[in-house]
């Protein structure tokens, strides 16, 4: 690796974006360098959006192995793969017994508190280093992340296999939910929203679309399922959606909480929970351990980003990447740092 210097993208706050040039990261021990061959953006980067952000954002990379830190084996120079998010410790309560995604001691998250994607080159741990085949293109690979290791991680804190869902917001990580429920083999998928452009995106994935504008959400979707829903995914982020979750519950049913809230919600500890024995239930990312088996389903076909990644752009475009995304008429938005200036986005 000669090269010295690269773009990386920065969040100054209040939908600012600077490009800058900046020098390339060197991998110290335990690290690899990787050129970043895609990224893609997350809801969670509306808050460094808003507010600005310390670091290089860009948490889904996808990216191939340029140089090894000191006491690095394996990967190899050359390989290409996925970053795991978290930088965990290998030896807390979480990490002994394989939940990576909840270590209490983390060192790092990328994008978050350590350097990430929206670049040209990002070092990071080589144990965050998950080898993708290279049958899947570059802004595929990023959906074994948060598009569907998250979402996979969600059903499977629901247990068993899903009969009927709603899925409470059609945004990436909804409409992630929405692929990974019917490769499930759910009969029937009900996807909610407010946005028209994303309603028709969860019906050409397979769901039965849902105008929350529209009505009473929790009666309209109770008289199609007059027993409710097995499995509920909140992956709307609001206190009305979550509320709405545990009223559209069937008895027995679980309702899991994908999207981030910080808002209060009130449940009835007898009517809500008690009384039809449903269970609430957060979701965070998934564990390192669960990474091979979304892996397969993406290589083999079962589970297909490309209706949801619906918008590609260079790293030059960042900006419009942003505002595209923020604006609501979009699935994924995946960003190609290697790729020409001149490319428009697809």
């Amino acid at each position: 690796m000669t090269r010295e210097r690269m773009r990386a993208a920065r969040f100054l706050g209040a939908g600012e974006i600077a490009l800058e040039d900046v020098r390339v990261p060197h991998p110290g021990p335990g690290d690899v360098l990787l050129r970043v061959d895609a990224c893609a953006l997350c809801g969670t980067d509306a808050h460094a959006y808003r507010d600005g952000g310390d670091v290089i954002p860009g948490h889904e990379i996808a990216g191939t192995v340029v140089e090894l830190g000191e006491g690095v084996g394996t990967p190899p120079i050359g390989a290409f793969g996925a970053v795991y998010l978290v930088e965990f410790c290998r030896s807390c309560y979480a990490c002994r017994h394989g939940w990576t995604n909840m270590c209490t001691q983390r060192k790092g998250m990328y994008g978050f508190t350590a350097p990430g994607g929206f670049a040209e080159y990002v070092a990071v741990r080589a144990g965050c280093f998950l080898a993708v085949d290279r049958s899947i293109a570059p802004g595929a690979a990023t959906s074994v992340l948060d598009l569907f290791g998250t979402t996979a991680h969600a059903f499977r804190r629901a247990g068993g296999s899903p009969s009927v869902v709603a899925v409470m917001g059609c945004g990436p990580i909804g409409l992630g939910a929405i692929a990974v429920a019917r490769a499930l083999g759910a009969e029937v998928v009900y996807g909610l929203d407010v946005v028209p452009y994303r309603l028709d995106l969860a019906r050409r994935l397979g769901a039965r679309p849902i105008d929350a504008r529209k009505g009473d959400v929790v009666q309209r979707l109770l008289e199609m399922e007059p027993d409710g829903c097995d499995v509920v995914i909140d992956a709307a982020g609001r206190t009305d959606a979550q509320r709405q979750a545990i009223d559209v519950a069937a008895p027995g049913g679980r309702i899991v909480i994908v999207a981030h809230n910080d808002e209060p919600l009130e449940v009835s500890t007898h009517r809500d929970l008690i009384a039809g024995e449903r269970s609430l239930i957060g979701s965070e990312y998934f564990p390192i351990g669960e990474f091979e088996e979304v892996h397969r389903l993406v290589a083999e076909g079962f589970l297909d980003p490309r209706p949801i990644q619906t918008h590609h752009f260079p790293l030059e475009g960042f900006g419009e990447a942003c505002r595209t995304f923020w604006s609501g008429e979009t699935g994924k938005v995946v960003v190609l740092p290697q790729d020409a200036p001149s490319r428009s986005p697809a």
